[in-house]
C-alpha cells in the first residue's frame, strides 16, 4: 500500500508540544524520531533548540508553534517570535491568526498580521479548526489567505472532535490539489491515516506516531 521508508515517514509529522513532558521523555521523543527517520516535526519555541540541536545529523524538517493555540500574540511581538524561532533554527512556522479581527470586519488588520508572519522569509502554514467558525467567517478567511499567497493550511488544532470526512472533502474543494493540507486531532491509528491519505490530503500531524509506527512495522 505504501513504501513506507519514503513516504509514511515523510506524511506522518510528529509533534512534540507537550510541556509536561520530562527531559528522559523529550529524548525519548528524538529517538523515536531518528528511529523511525521522521521527516517532520512540529514543536513549541521552549523544544526547538534541543531538538534541532539532538536530530543535526538526522535530515529533518522543523517547524515551530507561534500564537497557538490560543491565537494570543500581540502583532507588535510577531516578528520577534519568529526571529527567535529563525535563529533557533526553525525551518517554517505554524501560525493561528487572530479570527476576532475577522469577526469584528476588521478586514485591514486582520490581512496585515498574515502579511507580517507571511513576510518572515520561513514557510508559513495558517493553522484552522473549521469547527470553531462559521461558514461565512471560514471561507472569507480563505479567501484572504490565498489572496495573500499562503499555500500551506493545518486544519485541526488538536481541540475538540477530529475533523470529519465531508469536512475535509469541502476543504479539498476551497483549495484544490494546489496547496498543502495538513489534518491535526485525533490521530492515532493507521488506519486513520490512511483513510485521509485516501481522501487527498497532504499530510497528518500526531503526537501519537510512535504507536502508528508500531502498528506499520507489525503489518
Amino acid at each position: 500500500m505504501f513504501n513506507i521508508d519514503y513516504e509514511l515517514n515523510e506524511k506522518i509529522h510528529a509533534i512534540i508540544i507537550n510541556p509536561y513532558l520530562s527531559w528522559d521523555e523529550l529524548n525519548a521523543n528524538c529517538d523515536l524520531i531518528q528511529k523511525y527517520n521522521i521527516k517532520n516535526v512540529s514543536t513549541s519555541l521552549n523544544f526547538l533548540c534541543h531538538i534541532k540541536n539532538t536530530l543535526s545529523n538526522h535530515k529533518i524538517h522543523i517547524n515551530t508553534f507561534i500564537s497557538y493555540p490560543f491565537a494570543d500574540l500581540p502583532v507588535d511581538f510577531i516578528n520577534q517570535f519568529v526571529c527567535y524561532a529563525k535563529d533557533a533554527g526553525a525551518n517554517g512556522i505554524e501560525y493561528t491568526p487572530n479570527f476576532l479581527n475577522l469577526s469584528k470586519n476588521k478586514i485591514n488588520s486582520f490581512g496585515n498580521e498574515i502579511e507580517n508572519i507571511n513576510a518572515s522569509e520561513l514557510p508559513v502554514t495558517i493553522i484552522i479548526n473549521k469547527k470553531k467558525l462559521d461558514k461565512e467567517l471560514f471561507e472569507k478567511a480563505i479567501e484572504i489567505f490565498l489572496e495573500l499567497g499562503i499555500t500551506n493550511f493545518q486544519f485541526g488544532d488538536g481541540f475538540g472532535a477530529p475533523i470529519s470526512n465531508l469536512e475535509i472533502v469541502e476543504i479539498l474543494k476551497y483549495l484544490g490539489k494546489q496547496n498543502s493540507i495538513k489534518i491535526v486531532g485525533g490521530i492515532k491509528k493507521l488506519s486513520q491515516v490512511v483513510d485521509l491519505l485516501d481522501l487527498g490530503i497532504d499530510c497528518v500531524g500526531t503526537s501519537n506516531f510512535n504507536s502508528i509506527f508500531k502498528e506499520i512495522r507489525i503489518n
